[in-house]
């Protein structure tokens, strides 16, 4: 039975991205100029409900109900309008995870970058993507098992097994070596700089009185 027992020096991540997509509205019968898509979703569209609780975007306030939830996907928002504003994505874990929400905050883009505004296409969508990772550090036992085998299947199992030579308690092993490492050389590095430094202040001192025999001489 998997419990809420954190997992220690274990991360994980998954990668995610957001943004929106706009396109131009080429009949107006509004004061409305762009159609605009803004979305949460896995890289290459893969499924990230296994691990997703909820998805909140908050619009301008001049939209009716302008936090729009989801809790299953697609975690989308499809509008039209005709200004730029910020919009927050806040994504909710599930509540076994003991993770607290994450908000992601971009502008919404609806128009070509001006260097392009006067060869743009008509009727060509605009995107404005951003990637990202979300990184969970030291996981419970129970949102490990659900990051671990969501919609791709497992991924670098826990512990070394028969069948797993690598793992994520290896890896985690591996880092702590690398960092022992790291901090041998620096220390190192740090000894022979004080060194170097004693021994020019030496030579510098063997100078001026190499000068001053000279001198009496």
């Amino acid at each position: 039975m998997k419990t809420g027992k954190r997992l220690k020096g274990v991360v994980i991540s998954k990668p995610i991205v957001y943004g929106n997509i706009a396109t131009e509205l080429l009949s107006k019968k509004t004061d409305h100029t762009h159609k605009w898509t803004v979305f949460l979703r896995g890289p290459n569209g893969q499924d990230i409900s296994y691990f997703i609780h909820k998805v909140e975007f908050k619009l301008h306030e001049t939209f009716v109900n302008n936090t729009r939830a989801f809790k299953t996907p697609p975690y989308e928002v499809t509008e039209t309008g005709w200004g730029e504003f910020e919009i927050i994505t806040k994504i909710y874990f599930p509540p076994s995870s003991g993770e607290k929400p994450i908000s992601l905050y971009h502008m919404l883009k609806l128009y070509p970058p001006e260097s392009q505004s006067q060869t743009w296409p008509k009727g060509k969508p605009v995107n404005n993507f951003f990637y990202d990772e979300l990184v969970f550090s030291e996981p419970t036992e129970e949102f490990f098992e659900a990051l671990t085998k969501g919609a791709d299947g497992p991924e670098i199992p826990l512990k070394v097994s028969g069948t797993h030579v690598f793992s994520l308690e290896s890896e985690a092993a591996e880092c702590k070596r690398l960092e022992a490492a790291v901090a041998q050389v620096t220390g190192k590095y740090n000894e022979y700089k004080d060194r170097s430094r004693v021994a020019e202040i030496e030579a510098a001192k063997l100078r001026r009185d190499i000068a001053a025999i000279e001198a009496a001489q």
